[in-house]
């Protein structure tokens, strides 16, 4: 065979035969055994003559030239090569591809790589439409630049959108776990472009950030902190134990009654301690912050304020005061979102609800359903199952700015 070969090369190798046998793999690949004719273009005058020659034409062919395949295939047979097309093709450039099974084969694989995407989110309805849409659009594609396989980009956007929201992680983190590479979600990386979509899906936007900060904020929303000091959570009346700079500055701000920003670098240099059984109640909204500066100045209770979704300064914060002895109440807005928030920090601090039980709700929609009608994904409240489903009968949302005299109430200091 090697000697049948090494023949076909010395006869048929030359640059004479070049940009005809290459036309001819060209079509036998793309077509397989549906191939009837390959054209052949650019000959020069020596080129025309080899193929006269070979195919026994009685004179030169003028421009771009069809060669039946077929009748090629006879003449190689005949010819001293006593090769045929497919022998002499992979004697010059090797095994033939079957372009075509390629193609279905990557389309099989295609398809069941968005198959298997979707029945990963299917108990994640706020995610269905960013899918579609990755598809429709050809964003995976093009995210995926040919320098990474579509499959396995898609499977890891799509772990990444299961973790969303992610109250209280870093973006290099989340990037890391997903990704195994803490820099994957950096701007400009394909996976980052995609992940954004689905940040967007699930806080709602319904247009891509087009700056640095607009995508800083939309990573907040889900709870992701870009770094140590765009991670920050809002406090008042909080007095730390000890001499440290942050646990001054807090203890002049309580006493001052003025809210203060807390970075994730300040807190994580910092010693966090308070003295145990102390109160310290966590909200959702900065409205209830402000109203209580306005109301008890000074004399506020602790209150750490979430601003939606937890960020990794918040987490940080309150787990260092739990692991402290403080006595940790977390309220939120009666909304589905509001309950995913609450469980979030109840199970990662083991703080109690703060009048948010379904008594609570009833109470607050004072006897009529009147408000913003519930929307999005339902959520369980395992701290009071009947909050959940009272929730559900009344179809209503009641916002903290709704019952924030109650909640004023309790954070008068004594």
């Amino acid at each position: 065979m090697n000697a049948r070969r090494a023949r076909v090369r010395a006869l048929l190798g030359g640059a004479r035969y070049a940009k005809l046998f290459a036309a001819a793999r060209r079509r036998v690949e793309a077509a397989g055994a549906q191939a009837r004719r390959a054209t052949v273009a650019g000959l020069e005058p020596g080129e025309r003559t080899a193929l006269a020659d070979l195919l026994g034409w009685g004179s030169l062919p003028v421009g771009p030239v069809r060669v039946d395949l077929e009748v090629l295939d006879a003449a190689l047979l005949e010819s001293a090569a006593g090769a045929g097309l497919a022998e002499v093709l992979e004697a010059l450039g090797g095994p033939l591809r079957d372009l075509r099974a390629d193609r279905d084969q990557a389309l099989a694989a295609e398809d069941r790589a968005w198959a298997e995407a979707a029945a990963r989110i299917a108990g994640r309805p706020d995610l269905s439409a960013w899918l579609a849409e990755l598809r429709a659009t050809g964003a995976l594609r093009r995210a995926a630049r040919g320098n990474q396989r579509e499959g396995e980009l898609l499977a890891q956007v799509v772990t990444v959108a299961l973790k969303l929201p992610a109250p209280g992680v870093l973006l290099p983190v989340l990037a890391s776990s997903c990704a195994g590479d803490p820099h994957a979600l950096d701007p400009g990386e394909p996976l980052a472009s995609l992940a954004l979509r689905a940040a967007a899906a699930v806080a709602g936007w319904t247009q891509l950030p087009g700056t640095a900060a607009a995508r800083r904020r939309l990573w907040s929303e889900v709870g992701v902190d870009c770094d140590p000091l765009s991670a920050q959570v809002l406090v008042l009346g909080l007095r730390l134990q000890g001499d440290m700079l942050l646990a001054r500055h807090l203890r002049e701000a309580a006493e001052a009654g003025e809210p203060r920003r807390v970075t994730l670098r300040e807190a994580a240099r910092s010693e966090i301690a308070v003295a145990s059984g102390t109160p310290v109640f966590a909200c959702e909204n900065p409205a209830v912050v402000s109203a209580a500066a306005d109301v008890h100045s000074g004399r506020c209770a602790a209150l750490v304020c979430l601003e939606g979704v937890p960020s990794t300064a918040a987490m940080h914060l309150l787990g260092a005061l739990a692991g402290t002895g403080a006595s940790l109440r977390v309220h939120a807005d009666f909304d589905w979102a509001g309950l995913r928030i609450s469980a979030l920090v109840a199970q990662a601090t083991r703080a109690a609800p703060w009048r948010f039980g379904a008594d609570d709700y009833r109470a607050a929609l004072g006897g009529g359903r009147h408000g913003p009608a519930l929307s999005g994904r339902p959520a369980p409240s395992p701290w009071d199952e009947g909050l959940a489903h009272a929730m559900a009968g009344a179809g209503v949302s009641v916002p903290e700015e709704q019952v924030i005299e109650h909640l004023l109430h309790d954070l008068a200091a004594t």
